[in-house]
């Protein structure tokens, strides 16, 4: 059987087990990638300014997605932008991506990642869908084309027609972007506009400086971003981290 009638019949089954539950297409479809490809794991997310996740085939993946967005660098970050697939191998994540590298051999089992962009009809990507392997090769490029034609593609259409109908019906809107990883990551934004009201830096700036922060502390940007909001972190000790600082509001 071709991958596209694999894929395609792990969708089906994966959805009629689901109830047809829509709130779950974006974890079904990683799950689905795990079952037809050499993979070990998979996320799934939409890109704009700051990825936000959709669904991760489980919590190793979920790892790995949060470790890119809170480091701001990473493999899936850069295919994010592109038209087309990308793969990386263990020595180049060492090269490019040496931070990343560094946390991901630590937190996770995964040595090399590959991406999907997501097409959309008016030609930029939707999001990707994010492929991690624990051996130090990746997927060989005839797979990964054969993988982006048989799976992103028609995993875009999916979550486009989805996006459509939920739209047009009663829910009002996309029911996967309610999910709590999907408004863990839009927390951010708040935090980030805490920042904005209290120094003269831009979106991009704010950003970097909680995601400095994050991994300053060991955390993740979600979770920096979520303890800001609720007022459990000092929005001072964000803004200048040095210690003695002065934390006066």
């Amino acid at each position: 059987m071709e991958l596209g009638e694999r894929f395609r019949a792990a969708m089906e089954a994966a959805l009629t087990a689901s109830g047809d539950d829509v709130r779950l297409l974006p974890q079904l479809i990683t799950t689905a990638c795990v079952e037809v490809l050499p993979i070990a794991g998979a996320g799934i997310s939409i890109t704009d300014d700051l990825r936000v996740p959709l669904g991760s085939s489980d919590a190793v993946a979920a790892c790995a997605e949060r470790l890119q967005t809170t480091l701001g660098e990473g493999p899936c970050l850069v295919a994010a932008g592109l038209p087309r697939p990308v793969a990386a191998s263990w020595s180049a994540i060492a090269e490019r991506w040496p931070i990343f590298a560094h946390e991901l051999v630590d937190i996770t089992p995964y040595r090399s990642v590959a991406s999907l962009p997501l097409p959309t009809p008016a030609g930029a990507p939707l999001g990707a869908i994010d492929l991690y392997l624990t051996k130090p090769e990746p997927i060989s490029l005839a797979a990964l084309y054969a993988a982006h034609d048989s799976i992103a593609v028609p995993s875009a259409a999916l979550l486009v027609g989805k996006a459509s109908d939920c739209l047009a019906g009663s829910a009002g809107a996309t029911p996967w972007l309610s999910c709590e990883a999907a408004e863990a990551r839009l927390t951010v934004w708040t935090a980030v506009g805490m920042l904005l009201a209290r120094t003269a830096l831009d979106n991009a700036d704010a950003l970097a400086l909680l995601r400095s922060f994050a991994y300053t502390e060991g955390i993740t940007l979600d979770v920096a971003a979520a303890r800001l909001v609720r007022r459990e972190i000092d929005l001072a000790a964000v803004i200048d981290p040095r210690p003695g600082a002065d934390r006066r509001p």
